[in-house]
C-alpha cells in the first residue's frame, strides 16, 4: 500500500529513490525528511532521529559501511523533478530557500548565493513529508475560536494540527460551521487541495498573507481566517485589523519556549495585540505516532 513517503519518491532522483523504495514500509510511515547533500550519505528524519540509508535498502542510526551517497547529478535531477523540470517557474521560491511541491511537501534547499542574494547553485535538499491525520487537533477545538497560536521547534507537528483543527471547525465538530478562510502561502496547508479542510473552508493562495487577510476579511466574511506563520509588519498589522473586525485567527510559531516565543518581535506583537487568547507550545511526540502530539497539557492563556 503506498504511502506519502512513496509518493514523494517521484520527486528523487531514480538512482536513489530505487533504493528508498524497497525500505521497511514501518520507516516509511514515520519518515518525515528526506534529505540529500551533495558527495555526502542519504539521510532520512525517523521519529525525530537521524538515520543513514545503506545500498540494500536498510536503515542505520551510525554511519555505515555503505550509505548510498547523493551525487552532483542526483541532486540537479532531483531540483529538476521538485519543479516539473520548470525551475524558472520557482524561481521566486528558490531565492527563499524553498520549492513547494504538489501535495503539501516542501523541499528546502541551499547551496551558493552570489552578491545579489540569488541560489545559483544547490548542494543540499531536504523534502519534508506532508500528512494528514484526522482528528489529531481534537484537543485544541476548546481553544480554537478565540486566537490560538501553535508554537513549537521544527518538524513537531505545528502544520498537521493547524490543517486538521480547520478542518474540525469548517465540518462543525465544534457545535457549528465555520467559515474558514486559509492563507496558504506555501501550498503546506491544503497541500493543492490534496487534503481535505472541509466543506467550509476558501483557501488563498498567495504569498502575500497581509494582502490575502484583506482580501478574505473584504469578501469572505470569514469566522476564522488561518495561515502559517507571520513574517512582517505589515502581516501583523493586518492579522490585527483581522481582530478588530471580529474574526478569529488562527497561526504557528517557530520556538521551543514560551520565552523563546516573546523574543521574537513578530510573534510578541501579535500576542500583545490581543489577536491571540490561548497558546498551545508543542512537546515531545507520543511515541506510538510521531505525527500525533499531546497538547491538551500545553495549552495556556495569554495574559495580555
Amino acid at each position: 500500500m503506498k504511502c506519502e513517503f512513496d509518493n514523494v519518491l517521484s520527486r528523487v532522483a531514480v538512482s536513489i529513490a530505487r533504493t528508498l523504495a524497497f525500505l521497511p514500509q514501518e520507516i516509511k510511515q514515520a519518515c518525515e525528511e528526506i534529505r540529500l547533500r551533495m558527495g555526502l550519505p542519504v539521510c532520512l528524519t525517523v521519529d525525530g532521529r537521524v538515520m543513514f540509508v545503506t545500498a540494500d535498502s536498510n536503515i542505520s542510526s551510525i554511519l555505515p559501511k555503505n550509505p548510498i551517497v547523493a551525487d552532483k547529478n542526483d541532486i540537479n535531477q532531483t531540483v529538476a523533478m521538485l519543479c516539473n523540470n520548470s525551475v524558472y517557474l520557482h524561481e521566486n521560491e528558490i531565492k527563499q530557500g524553498f520549492i513547494s511541491v504538489a501535495g503539501g511537501c516542501r523541499a528546502g534547499v541551499c547551496g551558493s548565493f552570489n552578491a545579489d542574494g540569488m541560489l545559483v547553485s544547490i548542494n543540499s535538499i531536504n523534502i519534508r513529508i506532508a500528512r494528514q491525520i484526522l482528528g489529531c487537533a481534537k484537543d485544541l477545538l476548546p481553544f480554537a475560536d478565540s486566537g490560538l497560536l501553535i508554537a513549537g521547534p521544527p518538524a513537531s507537528g505545528k502544520t498537521t494540527l493547524l490543517r486538521d483543527i480547520i478542518r474540525l471547525l469548517s465540518s462543525g465538530e465544534k457545535g457549528k460551521y465555520y467559515r474558514v478562510s486559509v492563507i496558504d502561502s506555501r501550498c503546506e496547508i491544503s497541500g493543492g487541495g490534496v487534503f481535505d479542510l472541509s466543506v467550509n473552508t476558501d483557501i488563498l493562495y498567495t504569498e502575500n498573507k497581509a494582502v490575502g487577510a484583506q482580501i478574505a476579511l473584504r469578501t469572505l466574511s470569514p469566522n476564522i481566517i488561518a495561515f502559517d506563520e507571520i513574517g512582517t509588519d505589515a502581516e501583523l498589522l493586518q492579522v490585527s485589523d483581522c481582530f478588530n473586525a471580529g474574526v478569529g485567527i488562527i497561526t504557528t510559531a517557530h520556538c521551543s519556549t514560551y520565552t523563546d516565543l516573546m523574543q521574537r518581535k513578530i510573534i510578541k506583537g501579535i500576542i500583545k495585540s490581543g489577536v491571540i487568547s490561548y497558546n498551545a507550545l508543542l512537546g515531545e511526540k507520543i511515541g506510538c505516532d510521531p505525527e500525533i502530539i499531546d497538547v491538551s497539557r500545553l495549552i495556556c492563556n495569554v495574559d495580555n
